[in-house]
């Protein structure tokens, strides 16, 4: 009897521990899903603009170009990678500049 009630705590324990440790990491992603991080950036710009760090080449944040050509929509900061520039291999926002150093972005034609 002894031993058949070891088992039973002992598998008792582990459920317990493996339903703890999925509540932990549960309650872990819906936090993250739900807090916006301080550094975040969400913007639209003109492709147009010139001399900021959203439409430079250089610029390493998250961005993309819309359908027709006309905006950039950023997702975050970027890091320079321009070796002529006063923020080179430095974090900066996308409405940095402006900046002489400043190169267009290919992708925007």
């Amino acid at each position: 009897m002894t031993n058949e009630t070891d088992k039973r705590s002992r598998r008792d324990f582990i459920e317990r521990s493996a339903r703890i440790g999925l509540g932990a990491v549960l309650a872990g992603v819906l936090v993250a899903e739900r807090s916006t991080p301080a550094h975040a950036v969400e913007m639209t710009f003109s492709s147009d603009t010139q001399g900021r760090c959203v439409t430079c080449t250089f610029w390493g944040g998250i961005r993309r170009i819309s359908e027709d050509g006309k905006s950039v929509m950023v997702e975050s900061l970027g890091y320079c990678s321009n070796p002529k520039s006063a923020n080179y291999q430095k974090t900066t926002t996308p409405m940095n500049g402006p900046m002489e150093a400043w190169r267009r972005w290919q992708a925007l034609g």
